[in-house]
């Protein structure tokens, strides 16, 4: 079984924090980015898994009195996850409040991960000196 990163937009939501003409209340959030870490046999599996574990997730500790709706939901990126270490899944929701926003949001989980134990493309040169 191979592990999937599943990065996945929630829109359509109703927040009450929606800005007044007369106020200085914050800009609306319009919606959240969410990733999920799925171990399963394929792309398609994992994209159902991580939609049905979000929904289930979102009813249960941000939706309980069903004011903020039901989030319409697209995939957003989809990658293998190859290695020893595995990114750690935290169920963080990363909220938004236009497109610009969201763009912002998704750079941090579509970039590829950063090799930090690998050496520098860097080639120091050694000559010998007789």
């Amino acid at each position: 079984m191979t592990y999937y990163k599943v990065v996945l937009s929630g829109e359509n939501i109703f927040f009450e924090n929606a800005s007044r003409i007369d106020s200085d209340a914050p800009e609306p959030v319009i919606g959240f980015i969410a990733c999920k870490l799925i171990q399963t046999e394929s792309e398609e599996l994992a994209i159902a898994t991580a939609k049905r574990d979000l929904l289930v997730q979102w009813n249960q500790s941000f939706n309980l009195d069903r004011k903020l709706g039901m989030p319409k939901l697209g995939v957003e990126h989809i990658a293998e996850v190859r290695g020893w270490f595995k990114p750690k899944s935290t169920n963080d929701y990363y909220w938004f409040t236009d497109n610009d926003h969201k763009k912002l949001q998704l750079e941090k989980f579509t970039q590829p991960p950063r090799h930090w134990f690998w050496r520098s493309s860097k080639k120091t040169k050694t000559t010998i000196e007789e």
